[in-house]
């Protein structure tokens, strides 16, 4: 039996307003990895992202990951957690993960301080690049695509409830 909703995703896919959404219909937990990072270092993100270099940023996320047990929450974590088997090996393991999937058009135009947001890209990288980067790993882990783009956050949170609740009766 799934204790949990994973919610795995581009920066700017919706994670946290979907999450929140789902949380509030489901009566379930929230549970933001982003916050919970930041939490455990006492410092933003972005500034956990620059003290310990990408490498370093992926391992204390994939920590954290490892060290989270929650049961009957909602789990939207960083877009980068794909990156770390293990760390999704431990989300799926009492998890449904769900991909909130929007177009790179629309990521752009939500992410307006990329600069500010922790993104886990190397300096090299455009987030373009990272889109394709990650796009097939989220793809491999998820059980359920949602398109956000084009699906209202209450929708989207109701259609995953839904899914899930049809998958726990089988």
């Amino acid at each position: 039996m799934m204790t949990t909703i994973v919610l795995i995703g581009m920066a700017g896919a919706g994670k946290t307003t979907v999450g929140r959404a789902l949380a509030h219909h489901s009566g379930w937990a929230f549970v933001d990895t982003d916050a919970l990072l930041a939490a455990w270092w006492g410092a933003p993100l972005q500034a956990v992202r620059d003290r310990l270099g990408l490498e370093g940023f992926l391992d204390a996320e994939a920590d954290g990951i490892l060290r989270l047990g929650v049961h009957r929450a909602v789990v939207a974590t960083g877009g980068s957690v794909v990156y770390r088997p293990q760390a999704m090996a431990h989300l799926a393991h009492n998890g449904y993960i769900v991909h909130l999937d929007a177009p790179l058009e629309v990521i752009r135009a939500r992410i307006t301080d990329a600069a500010s947001r922790g993104l886990a890209i190397r300096p090299d990288q455009s987030l373009e690049d990272l889109y394709a980067e990650r796009a097939p790993l989220y793809g491999r882990f998820a059980q359920l695509r949602v398109d956000t783009a084009t699906t209202p956050p209450k929708k989207a949170a109701a259609m995953i409830w839904d899914q899930f609740q049809a998958l726990e009766k089988t």
